[in-house]
């Protein structure tokens, strides 16, 4: 049975030319490509899960920046798979390969010869009178805002299921140990 590899692509000359030839090595390895340009985060107004990524892929190679491998991780939802970023974007924190090492990356994981670091989501659910209006598991950080509200919100906040506290603030931010504190910085709030 042939090996489902995803393939989630920067919109970027560079990196989708590099695909091709990425898909074809893997296609002449006997692997099955499925490929994705980057995925967009689903609408602010949308309650939900997310959907698209096969529950039986052998991983998942991204080929771009922080911005794509995060949009590969909303596309694979809750499917347990490890993700191997190939950085060609700005910013390639979360990448573990260079653009010159993707074969390299991809034979190792190919002959089982790889390690993985499980990482913490947030699953998160924003209600509003007593109305869920957002549902997402998040890899990163996540920044919840009064929005247009001329107002302080007020923020009741839950872990696992328990009562943490209230917080009037016009935000709140959370990270995940993953996730970047830079957001917080610039936003002018704590680390």
């Amino acid at each position: 049975m042939a090996r489902k590899i995803g393939l989630i692509v920067k919109p970027d000359p560079n990196a989708r030319r590099h695909a091709d030839a990425l898909e074809r090595w893997l296609k002449d390895r006997g692997c099955e490509v499925v490929r994705k340009a980057s995925v967009l985060p689903l609408s602010s107004k949308s309650a939900g899960g997310h959907t698209g990524a096969p529950s039986d892929l052998f991983c998942v190679v991204v080929l771009g920046g922080d911005g794509t491998f995060l949009s590969a991780v909303r596309w694979m939802g809750d499917n347990q798979v490890p993700i191997l970023g190939i950085k060609f974007g700005e910013v390639g924190f979360l990448a573990e390969a260079a653009e010159d090492q993707i074969y390299t990356a991809i034979e190792s994981i190919l002959s089982n010869h790889f390690t993985t670091r499980p990482r913490i989501r947030v699953d998160v659910e924003v209600w509003y009178q007593k109305e869920l209006i957002k549902h997402e598991t998040v890899f990163n950080d996540v920044v919840i805002n009064k929005g247009a509200l001329a107002r302080l919100a007020l923020i009741k906040t839950h872990v696992d299921g328990r009562y943490l506290t209230d917080y009037r603030a016009d935000g709140l931010i959370v990270a995940t140990p993953t996730g970047s504190t830079a957001y917080s910085l610039a936003a002018g709030g704590p680390i």
